[in-house]
């Protein structure tokens, strides 16, 4: 299957109309039309697709004011995915949809890395584990396969490259910097775990519920899965969401915090 079909199902012909993509780059899923937030306005020397900052766990939308969150890759450059959840779920409507493709450790360079187990992610949120987390440094550079990573290194020179690198996320870490690196690795059956954990542990009011997933997705690069996943909402929550849902139809501006950054505006 591909993404058009999905977001057919569950975004654009369910009246999902206001909704964003996080850390697009230049391969957006196609047939919606988000705002787009990215952490870098040039990632690998090329501009991003994003006009506004934002980031996986601090977006710049208000409080039950969207009706879709949608990410690809991009779960596992998180060091800590439960604050992600956290902030989906504060900006998420009611009923609204995380829509969210994440490689799977088998199909990927992550293959010969252990799987990161739901109980180390839980141990990260509860000690507030940030971007700028060495730990999973030398599990991510020494762990992956360097065939796939980066074929273009010669076999004799790959441990070389291999010390260079941890060296250089080291010393952006001392240097108080954030990295950017597959913190955590999943497969299918681990991310349900943390899904059906999430709300408990993040001590939200509502629930995630998962609507569908699908291995092998999509079918034109399929190294990842999908997970539809479906936000409730407390009654209180509800209310704000209407109100959020109402205010956006009259002004799609009132959706956005006042802190907003556009990149252009961003030195």
């Amino acid at each position: 299957m591909e993404h058009q079909e999905i977001v057919k199902k569950y975004l654009t012909d369910t009246g999902k109309e206001t909704g964003v993509e996080i850390g697009a780059f230049k391969t957006p899923i196609p047939d919606i039309s988000p705002v787009y937030v990215d952490r870098f306005n040039e990632y690998a020397n090329e501009k991003t697709l994003a006009d506004y900052y934002g980031d996986c766990s601090d977006l710049p939308f208000k409080d039950c004011s969207l009706s879709y969150v949608v990410t690809s890759h991009v779960i596992e450059h998180v060091a800590n995915p439960l604050t992600a959840f956290l902030e989906w779920y504060r900006v998420l409507q009611h009923n609204g949809i995380i829509y969210m493709v994440v490689p799977h450790r088998k199909k990927t360079f992550d293959h010969l890395r252990p799987l990161t187990t739901v109980e180390h992610i839980i141990d990260d949120y509860k000690n507030k584990v940030t971007q700028a987390d060495g730990t999973h440094i030398e599990d991510f550079v020494l762990g992956v396969d360097w065939n796939q990573y980066s074929p273009a290194t010669p076999p004799d020179q790959v441990d070389e490259e291999k010390a260079k690198l941890v060296a250089t996320y080291k010393t952006s870490i001392s240097n108080h910097h954030e990295i950017n690196i597959h913190f955590h690795t999943f497969e299918p059956e681990s991310m349900l775990e943390l899904i059906n954990k999430a709300s408990h542990v993040l001590n939200v009011a509502g629930e995630f519920k998962v609507l569908e997933m699908i291995d092998d997705f999509p079918s034109s690069n399929p190294n990842g899965f999908l997970y539809v996943i479906e936000v409730k909402k407390s009654q209180t929550e509800q209310l704000t969401s209407m109100w959020r849902t109402l205010n956006a139809k009259l002004n799609p501006r009132s959706m956005f915090k006042p802190s907003i950054k556009k990149f252009t505006a961003m030195t």
